[in-house]
């Protein structure tokens, strides 16, 4: 059944994204699902007198295809840091040329995340993208069981491999790719997520095939928590906030009680996802103007608000950060600020990294192997 499904999402998405070019859109853009606000794209519509039509996958993996094999002329690609790595490493993405952003300045992202773009690990793409937003990996789970969220929070990623800590019948959830699913691993046992070592990645794999989970997913993950069919799942931090704010546009304010959420700050992933162009534009010209317009202070903003990940620009960031009247809820939330782990003393705060063809492929297989088990 797992196959089955893969095969029928991949289809999906290929039928989807080929649709578009049937609809004569001015802007194509390659992106995760509900990961950019539909008023901004209509304002930006209306500026320019153009159509933008936005395409959607679930993973990096199925980004990277949809490109490599040109199911359509994407003019911009929203993949996360080790995945802009690797598309830059194979020639899929055009630099920069940051003198035609007429919004961009040095220096205006949060420091913390300047300092991660600009370590050893990003340096070979940083002119490649524009940071988009930028979080980390978490753990939501059923504030409802008793004893479940001390469990969380004393023992951190342990509880998604070891569910005699959590209490009687908890049923755990795991994202289903294979990144993200090693790097739970890596985390439980404190290696790197960098690791190119075949022996540890095994050990990650084999503990992911013994470990009895209630379901693989991946944005669906946030809904079962929310809904009550899981009580911990792996999630992104912005998992957590979308399914918060929808539950807020519901009036359903009483159901954000029911879940939570914690990310471990001692050893832990912050990521970020960036907007790039890829070989496959047709109008370069038009996505420079729409980089331009995420840079602008307002809509920034209203993405953010959205989106409900953490903001890359400085303005933007501290604004939210200040705003106890308006964010109050957001911010005493310690998952939504990526920040603070990378503050936190003696913290492993690690950015994911492409680690070459060799060992992607091996990990690819290995998971295949998980999944299919």
């Amino acid at each position: 059944m797992k196959k089955i499904f893969i095969l029928i999402s991949i289809f999906i998405s290929v039928f989807i994204l080929n649709s578009c070019t049937g609809k004569g859109c001015d802007l194509l853009i390659l992106n995760w699902g509900d990961y950019i606000s539909d008023d901004l794209i209509n304002d930006f519509e209306e500026r320019y007198d153009v159509i933008v039509n936005v395409a959607t996958v679930d993973s990096n993996e199925q980004m990277y295809m949809n490109i490599i094999d040109q199911f359509s002329e994407y003019d911009l690609v929203v993949p996360s840091d080790y995945m802009l790595d690797q598309m830059a490493a194979d020639d899929m993405l055009l630099p920069i040329d940051f003198s035609r952003l007429e919004n961009y300045e040095e220096g205006m992202f949060v420091d913390e995340l300047e300092m991660l773009m600009n370590s050893d690990t990003c340096i070979d793409y940083k002119n490649y993208y524009v940071p988009y937003f930028w979080g980390s990996l978490a753990i939501m789970y059923n504030k409802e069981l008793p004893g479940l969220e001390e469990s969380v929070k004393k023992y951190g990623f342990r509880v998604l491999f070891e569910h005699n800590l959590l209490p009687k019948g908890a049923l755990v959830g795991m994202y289903n790719t294979s990144r993200d699913a090693l790097a739970a691993a890596e985390l439980y046992y404190g290696y790197s997520l960098i690791t190119t070592n075949y022996a540890e990645i095994d050990q990650c794999m084999e503990l992911l095939k013994n470990t009895n989970f209630a379901a693989w997913g991946t944005d669906d993950l946030k809904i079962q928590v929310s809904n009550g069919n899981l009580d911990v799942a792996l999630v992104y931090t912005g998992d957590y906030f979308d399914a918060y704010y929808a539950d807020l546009e519901a009036e359903q304010e009483e159901k954000t009680l029911k879940y939570g959420i914690y990310a471990p700050k001692m050893h832990n992933n912050v990521f970020f996802d960036g907007i790039g162009m890829p070989f496959t534009s047709t109008n370069q010209d038009l996505a420079y103007k729409f980089i331009d317009f995420l840079l602008e202070y307002d809509y920034s903003y209203m993405n953010a608000e959205f989106v409900g990940y953490c903001p890359t620009l400085e303005s933007v960031y501290a604004d939210i950060m200040a705003d106890e009247e308006g964010w109050g809820d957001v911010i005493a939330i310690d998952a939504y600020d990526p920040a603070k782990i990378v503050n936190t003393p003696n913290s492993r705060a690690e950015v994911y990294k492409y680690l070459g063809f060799d060992t992607y492929d091996y990990i690819e297989t290995k998971f295949i192997e998980v999944i299919t088990a």
